[in-house]
C-alpha cells in the first residue's frame, strides 16, 4: 500500500513538507475521533490498569468510560463525569454533588483526569477505558498507535481531510511566494532648479560734456559803449547753451510664468484664462505644475496622465524661452532707437551753436557801426578782441561737440554691450535649463518606462500565483465536502 504522503500528494500535488503532513494527518485522525459516537469507537479502545491517584495526564486520549472499585477488589462502579467548576463540591460531602462509591465521579481539568472518592490502592483504585489519539507519520501506511488496527475506511476519511489541509497549506505557500508588486522610484532623479531671475543693468547713454559759454572774453581794453550805455564787449547776449539730453528707454520687464489668472498684465505667457471644464485655478496654477506630476506618479501611479504633465510643462517651458526671445529682439530695438535719439540730438545742438554764433556776430557788427564817441583805436581793439574771442569760442565749441559726441558714441555702445552680456548670460542659463528639463525628463520617462516593464511581468506572475492559487483553493472545497460527507456517513452508520 502507498504510504499517506503518496496518497496526499495524489490529491494536491507535491508538499515538500513531510512534518506538515505528518501533523495533518494526526490533526485529523484526532478530530475524527473527537466526532465519532462512543458506541462506534469502541472498536478500538483500550483499557489502562489500576490507577490509585489523581491528576493523570489523558491529554492525548477519548475517554470512554471511568471506572472505580466501590470498596471491594475487582468490583468496579462507572463513574459520571462532572464539570470542572463542581470540582470542590465533588469532595464536599454536605453537597449534593458529593461523590461515594456507590455514585463515584470523574472531572478532566487541566487534561488530566480527577476521580472522587479520592482513589487509592485496591479495593479504592479505577481504570480508564478511552481511545488514543493516534501519532500518524506521513511515511507510514498504517495506522498502528492503537491495540486494534485503525479501520482502513477511517483512514481513507484520515487521508481526505489531511488532503484538505494540505491544500490550505499550499494556498498559504503560494500567497507567502507571490512577488513584491514593483515601486516606482523618483527619489534618485534630481529635479532641475529653476534659473533665479536675470540681473540687467542698462543706464541712459550720456551726450558728454555740456557746452558753456564762449571762452576768452576780452579784457583790458576799453569796452565800447552806444549811446545808450550798452556794453557792445559783452557776450552776445542771445547765445545759446547747449546741453546733452539722452534717449529715454522703456524698463526691461522679464517675462515670467506665475500660473494665476493675470488680467492686468501685458505679458502673453501669464495673461492666462480659465477654461470651461474643471478647476481653472488647479490647470493654469504653474507652481502646482510639478505638484500635480508627482501626484500622477507617486500616489495615483498613472504613467499616461504623468507623461501628459510632463508634455503640458515642457510646453510652458518652451513659452517661457519664446516669450525671452521676444524681450531680447524689444530691448535690441530700444537700444538702437537710443542710439539714433543721441545722433539726432547732437546734430539738432550742432545746429543750435552755430545759430548763436552767427547771431552773436551779427549784434556786434550792428552795435560797432553806432560807435561815435569812441576813438578808432579802441574800436579796432574791442574789434580785434572780440573777433579772437569769437574764434576761440568757436574752437573751444567745435572741440566740444566733437567730444560730446566721442563721448556719447561710447557710451552708447558700452550701455549696449552690458545689456547684450546680460542678455547672453540669462539666455545661457535659459539654454542650461532647457538642457536640464531634457535630462529630468528623459531619465522620469526611463523609469517609467522600467516600472511599466516590471508591472507587466508582476502581472504575468501574479496571473500564475493566482492559477496555482485557484487551483488549490477549488481542490480545497471539493476535499473538505467529501471529508465532511464522509464522516456523516462514518457517524451515521
Amino acid at each position: 500500500m502507498s504510504t499517506f504522503k503518496t496518497r496526499i500528494e495524489d490529491y494536491v500535488g507535491a508538499v515538500g513538507d513531510d512534518t506538515f503532513l505528518g501533523d495533518a494527518l494526526t490533526d485529523t485522525a484526532s478530530e475524527i475521533i473527537r466526532a465519532m459516537p462512543i458506541d462506534k469507537i469502541k472498536g478500538f479502545t483500550q483499557e489502562s490498569g489500576d490507577i490509585t491517584d489523581n491528576s493523570t495526564n489523558i491529554a492525548n486520549h477519548r475517554i470512554v468510560s471511568v471506572m472505580r472499585e466501590r470498596g471491594t477488589d475487582n468490583e468496579y462502579v462507572e463513574c459520571r463525569e462532572l464539570s470542572v467548576k463542581y470540582f470542590r463540591k465533588a469532595q464536599d460531602s454536605t453537597s449534593m454533588f458529593s461523590a461515594s462509591v456507590e455514585s463515584p465521579v470523574y472531572i478532566i481539568k487541566n487534561s488530566s483526569i480527577y476521580v472522587f472518592p479520592t482513589p487509592g490502592a485496591s479495593p479504592n483504585a479505577f481504570r480508564v477505558e478511552s481511545v488514543v489519539f493516534p501519532t500518524v507519520v506521513a511515511s507510514a501506511t498504517d495506522i498502528t498507535d492503537t491495540p486494534d488496527s485503525f479501520p482502513d475506511s477511517i483512514e481513507d476519511i484520515v487521508v481526505v481531510g489531511a488532503s484538505a489541509k494540505a491544500c490550505q497549506y499550499l494556498m498559504a505557500r503560494v500567497k507567502d511566494s507571490m512577488p513584491s508588486e514593483p515601486v516606482l522610484v523618483l527619489s534618485d532623479i534630481s529635479v532641475p532648479s529653476t534659473p533665479s531671475d536675470p540681473t540687467i543693468s542698462y543706464s541712459n547713454a550720456s551726450t558728454g560734456d555740456t557746452v558753456g559759454v564762449a571762452q576768452d572774453v576780452p579784457s583790458g581794453n576799453v569796452a565800447p559803449t552806444d549811446a545808450a550805455g550798452v556794453d557792445l564787449a559783452a557776450a552776445p547776449t542771445n547765445a545759446v547753451s547747449v546741453a546733452s539730453t539722452g534717449s529715454v528707454l522703456s524698463a526691461y520687464t522679464r517675462p515670467t510664468v506665475t500660473g494665476s489668472e493675470d488680467t492686468a498684465s501685458s505679458n502673453t505667457l501669464t495673461l492666462m484664462t480659465a477654461g470651461a471644464a474643471g478647476n481653472a485655478a488647479n490647470k493654469i496654477d504653474f507652481d502646482t505644475f510639478w505638484d500635480v506630476l508627482a501626484d500622477y506618479i507617486e500616489d495615483e501611479e498613472d504613467a499616461e496622465l504623468a507623461g501628459l504633465q510632463i508634455t503640458k510643462i515642457r510646453t510652458y517651458i518652451e513659452a517661457f524661452n519664446s516669450e525671452v526671445a521676444s524681450a531680447r529682439n524689444a530691448m535690441q530695438a530700444l537700444t538702437e532707437d537710443a542710439r539714433n535719439v543721441t545722433q539726432a540730438s547732437i546734430a539738432s545742438k550742432g545746429d543750435d551753436v552755430r545759430a548763436s554764433i552767427a547771431n552773436a556776430s551779427n549784434d556786434v557788427s550792428i552795435k560797432a557801426s553806432s560807435i561815435s564817441s569812441v576813438t578808432s583805436a579802441s574800436i579796432a581793439n574791442a574789434s580785434n578782441d572780440v573777433n579772437v574771442a569769437i574764434s576761440k569760442m568757436n574752437q573751444s565749441t567745435g572741440a566740444a561737440i566733437s567730444k560730446m559726441r566721442e563721448s556719447t558714441n561710447v557710451n552708447v555702445s558700452n550701455a549696449a554691450k552690458t545689456l547684450e552680456a546680460s542678455i547672453q548670460d540669462y539666455n545661457s542659463e535659459i539654454s542650461k535649463f532647457g538642457t536640464e528639463i531634457q535630462r529630468y525628463s528623459a531619465e522620469v520617462n526611463s523609469a517609467i518606462n522600467e516600472y511599466s516593464n516590471d508591472i507587466q511581468k508582476y502581472s504575468v506572475q501574479v496571473d500564475r500565483y493566482t492559477k496555482e492559487y485557484s487551483w488549490y483553493q477549488d481542490q480545497y472545497v471539493r476535499l473538505e465536502a467529501k471529508f465532511k460527507e464522509s464522516l456523516q456517513v462514518l457517524i451515521a452508520n
